[in-house]
């Protein structure tokens, strides 16, 4: 297997270790760089001398947060995969998420195996990892979402 590049981004430098941690229990793995906020992620990111293959990004941090981070960093590098790793699993954050080009969502306390079949997801499988909570408030958004289209476009009995 080949060696899979990360790139870890959070303001809280205990969250970053634990992480870290988590990630040195799984082989083929190396972290490229750490940042503490987006603006710190998108300045190593234009510097490194390559482009990770997943980044593990914080969503409530100084500066830029990971939304405006993840925005612009799939502009400039789109091949790069993002997992939102954040204590948050409220609706409105989970779907800016999804919309600012994250490949995943994960809650912090994910235990290491968690963070490993993530990691596998995206570089074997090319899936979209999350937690079962997130799993769960994703399918209700997209079931409020289409319930909303079809009030405002009824099918009748015959269409349906």
């Amino acid at each position: 297997m080949e060696n899979i590049k990360l790139a870890l981004v959070d303001d809280k430098p205990y969250n970053l270790q634990i992480l870290h941690e988590k990630i040195d229990l799984k082989e083929h793995c190396t972290v490229l760089f750490e940042a503490v906020n987006g603006v710190d992620f998108i300045q190593q990111l234009k510097s490194a001398s390559s482009n990770p293959n997943i980044v593990f990004m914080d969503i409530d941090m100084p500066e830029m947060n990971g939304i405006e981070a993840v925005k612009i960093a799939k502009q400039l590098f789109p091949n790069v995969h993002f997992v939102m790793i954040t204590i948050f699993d409220d609706d409105e954050k989970v779907f800016d998420a999804i919309q600012s080009g994250a490949s995943g969502y994960l809650l912090k306390d994910e235990s290491a195996a968690a963070i490993h079949r993530a990691i596998d997801d995206i570089v074997i499988y090319g899936g979209a990892p999350m937690s079962p909570q997130i799993a769960r408030k994703a399918f209700q958004l997209i079931l409020q979402k289409s319930n909303a289209t079809h009030e405002a476009h009824p099918l009748s009995a015959r269409e349906m």
